[in-house]
């Protein structure tokens, strides 16, 4: 058996908190969509040719 670090949430009756970990699943399934289709951070562009070999700068 695996060990676990994490606390499972219950209930005052004891069981499982499903209600919680749907909330729980639908929010990281909410940001992982989210984050499918926001643009990507700016990354600088190589450079090419003749700017490469001397060091010129990019505009």
């Amino acid at each position: 058996m695996t060990q676990q670090n994490d606390t499972i949430r219950t209930r005052p009756d004891g069981s499982i908190d499903t209600a919680y970990y749907m909330a729980r699943g639908r929010h990281m399934r909410s940001q992982a969509a989210h984050a499918m289709f926001s643009p990507e951070p700016a990354k600088p562009r190589r450079r090419r040719g003749f700017a490469r070999l001397f060091g010129a700068a990019t505009a």
